[in-house]
């Protein structure tokens, strides 16, 4: 046994490769020969190198597979197809900068890509430009390398020619595509869909809403758009519009101040119905007619709506009339309200509408908003779920179609009487 740390009796054996005591003041400090015993410390840090080696390497190998994998997948995803696939389905979406795009990127991956080319001319005759438009699906017909192709190129010429309206035969060009379509494939959906779409803009009413019903029972892709394109069909046949111009402006998917002025004028006669019962101010036409619609299509219908001041309808305080400006349900509904008004010269209506009897400023505004709505729904002008479909319907534009019927109710419940 060796006696405590320090004595300098029994000192331990300092034979070569055993540990051994050095005098150390008084007492003995042991000391180990690396040469010949294993350092505990440098085996543990010599083990760790090793697994972190290990483990790096291991995760170089994962990082190099998946890099692999996300190379291959970017390669799939970046082709002409892909990109033409994705990009007509963002023009569905009317994403038109995003579609462009995608077509811009096939075309670069493959100049002979066909159904790259056709989206670019799809774009070009959105934007209206019809010109490039034709020139691109040329193109395109130039590289279609099967039916699958041919038969999109010709759907997209019927589109183009639908959009653009050139040239002056456009309709019998858009049919002869039509029918090459159909020999292609007599169940083409999407053919018979904006075939139906290039009657109804060419005022072929009967012919569209037939095409519309074929997409229905077809059962296949457009079903959703045949049938709101079919309601909107029997909406306007239903109105009865009265001329060329108001089945024009009921054709829009959204109604401007300016084709409002139109169907008022034409439609309600509005200017006539005032003037007889004096509530023109003095002249039919304003004493100075708003400057921006000196070119304005319905220039002389929004001459006469602004002499009347209609709520919802009158000039700006810059003394123009914004003919361009959107419709919304509930800005149709107020111009309504005050008409009748004016009309039925009921007092009541006109002072519970100016004066809120529970808020004022902007949210006593608002409120009265919504009544004149109220007033114009319980009288069936315009239906309840135009403003309750969700909670920002009102605000919502308004369809050439939908005002045109509005204001064919109105018509009809001044025949009878309020």
């Amino acid at each position: 046994m060796y006696a405590a740390a320090g004595s300098k009796q029994n000192p331990p054996d300092r034979s070569a490769g055993s540990r051994f005591w050095l005098g150390a003041g008084n007492g003995w400090v042991m000391k180990v020969n690396p040469a010949k015993v294993p350092d505990e410390r440098r085996e543990k840090r010599r083990r760790s190198t090793v697994c972190f080696v290990i483990l790096a390497a291991a995760i170089t190998a994962g990082a190099a597979s998946c890099s692999t994998a996300d190379r291959t997948a970017m390669r799939f995803l970046d082709t002409a197809e892909h990109h033409t696939y994705t990009g007509i389905v963002l023009i569905e979406q009317e994403k038109y900068g995003d579609a462009e795009r995608e077509f811009e990127r096939a075309v670069q991956l493959n100049d002979k890509s066909a159904l790259g080319y056709a989206g670019l001319a799809l774009i070009g005759a959105i934007r209206g430009q019809a010109d490039q438009a034709l020139s691109l699906i040329e193109q395109a017909e130039q590289y279609a390398r099967d039916d699958r192709e041919r038969l999109f190129i010709q759907v997209a010429r019927i589109r183009l020619y639908t959009l653009s309206r050139r040239p002056a035969n456009w309709v019998e060009l858009a049919q002869k595509e039509f029918e090459s379509s159909i020999d292609i494939d007599p169940r083409s959906a999407p053919a018979y869909y904006f075939m139906g779409l290039a009657r109804m803009r060419n005022h072929e009413f009967e012919k569209a809403a037939r095409h519309f019903i074929k997409v229905l029972d077809l059962n296949d892709s457009y079903i959703e758009q045949a049938d709101r394109q079919w309601k909107r069909i029997m909406t306007i046949s239903a109105a009865e519009p009265a001329s060329f111009r108001v089945e024009e402006a009921a054709l829009a998917d959204t109604l401007t101040r300016g084709r409002l002025a139109l169907l008022l004028v034409e439609e309600l006669r509005v200017d006539e119905l005032c003037r007889g019962l004096g509530l023109y101010g003095g002249s039919p036409v304003p004493e100075k007619p708003p400057p921006d619609s000196e070119m304005h299509p319905c220039r002389r219908e929004i001459e006469k709506i602004a002499a009347l001041g209609l709520q919802g309808l009158e000039l700006y305080p810059d003394g123009n009339f914004y003919p361009d400006g959107v419709v919304s349900r509930l800005n149709l509904a107020v111009v309504l309200y005050n008409i009748l008004v004016k009309v039925t010269g009921d007092e009541r209506l006109a002072d519970r509408y100016a004066t809120p009897p529970s808020e004022t400023g902007e949210e006593g505004k608002e409120q009265f908003l919504h009544e004149a709505a109220r007033v114009i729904i319980a009288r069936d002008i315009m239906d309840r779920e135009l403003f309750t479909s969700s909670e920002l319907a009102p605000y919502e534009p308004i369809s050439g179609d939908r005002a045109l019927m509005a204001i064919h109710n109105f018509r009809e419940a001044l025949l009878i009487g309020f």
